[in-house]
């Protein structure tokens, strides 16, 4: 009688539409000894519903996706994006997700999504990370490198294991940039769902000029170096003249020069001051003081970005050439690039710290 009951609870199920109430019925239709070759209708019908409902699943991520993004929810949009990939959505559906999510955060937030995209290239350029324990030392033993990736390995292991029964359990900060990021993207989902959804500020430029975000080479303090200097292949470093000193090019492995990097300029030299100097002044004076431990007094070079945005369309051409007149007042370097539109720019102001810092206040009253 209960084989009966439940070969009739699986015949009801099947005849509806829910994948649930239908395996709910083969387990107990099963706990109540039905054979399996008897249920093999049921088990097929239970792959169908299943079936049907992850692709019902995967529309409605796909549907959210696309309301999200008219919504310019771009967190939003991010989390049904990965909701649609867990179901399993098609590799091209996938594409076409991301690469509208990609324009609404290029349309709302244009540097932080090429930020974005360059990091995700870095990653992908970069690679396996492969370790390397020879170098150059004077160490004679023969070390196994593969012994030590083993032990690592292990190692790695280990903690997950430990962090799999709840020790050494860490929290969304200390999981990196990354999972902290998509931990706020979650619970910003889980207020939204809650309270309502709120846009996030405008992260769109104002109307005029700005700068974006200072590099830390603004504020970075001037160094001070010793010069190495070879018998036969003398410091080893390309120079060129500037109103600020003078400008390394390039640096060879022999002799080396610790802490100088590309693009530092040279202010100083032993304590003479190598600025304000014609180009052919600047490179003699720089050749007599230059000697095997010499010390220089060496700034960065400064990279800042503004971004333009005008009521009006503005002729880039012609912003070029006033710029060109200024950095050459200034002894910087200026560059125009498009931005999304014909009112919209990015301007670089490029050079050393000292003369950055001079002319960014004299470049946002002309801009």
């Amino acid at each position: 009688k209960a084989r009966q009951e439940a070969s009739g609870a699986v015949a009801e199920a099947f005849r509806g539409d829910r994948a649930d109430a239908l395996d709910e019925a083969i387990n107990a239709a099963q706990a109540a000894g039905v054979d399996l070759l008897e249920l093999e209708s049921a088990l097929d019908r239970l792959e169908e519903l299943r079936a049907v409902e992850q692709g019902e699943k995967i529309r409605l991520a796909l549907a959210d996706i696309a309301f999200l993004v008219g919504q310019d929810d771009a967190d939003g949009a991010a989390l049904a994006l990965e909701e649609a990939a867990a179901e399993g959505a098609r590799p091209e559906e996938l594409e076409a997700a991301e690469q509208s999510l990609a324009d609404l955060r290029m349309r709302l937030d244009p540097e932080g999504e090429g930020r974005r995209r360059r990091q995700e290239a870095r990653k992908a350029k970069k690679g396996e990370t492969k370790w390397n324990y020879a170098g150059k030392s004077d160490n004679k033993l023969v070390c196994n490198d593969r012994y030590r990736e083993h032990e690592a390995e292990l190692e790695k292991r280990r903690m997950l294991a430990f962090r799999g029964r709840g020790r050494f359990k860490e929290d969304a900060e200390d999981q990196g940039d990354d999972a902290q990021e998509r931990n706020i993207k979650k619970e910003r989902a889980e207020v939204a769902k809650e309270k309502g959804f709120v846009p996030l500020p405008s992260t769109a430029a104002a109307k005029g000029f700005q700068f974006g975000r200072s590099p830390k080479e603004e504020t970075e303090a001037p160094r001070r170096l010793t010069l190495r200097i070879h018998v036969e292949v003398g410091a080893g470093i390309d120079l060129h003249a500037s109103w600020w000193g003078m400008v390394v090019d390039g640096i060879d492995d022999t002799p080396g020069q610790p802490g100088l990097r590309l693009r530092d300029t040279i202010m100083e030299v032993n304590g003479t001051s190598l600025k304000e100097l014609e180009p052919d002044d600047a490179e003699q004076r720089f050749a007599d003081l230059l000697g095997d431990g010499a010390v220089v007094l060496v700034e960065p070079h400064v990279e800042l970005i503004g971004m333009l945005t005008s009521e009006n369309p503005f002729d880039q051409e012609a912003l070029q050439g006033d710029l060109t007149r200024f950095s050459g007042d200034w002894g910087v370097q200026l560059q125009v690039q498009p931005g999304n539109g014909p009112c919209h720019g990015r301007i670089i102001l490029e050079g050393t710290q000292s003369a950055v810092k001079a002319a960014k206040a004299e470049l946002e009253n002309l801009m």
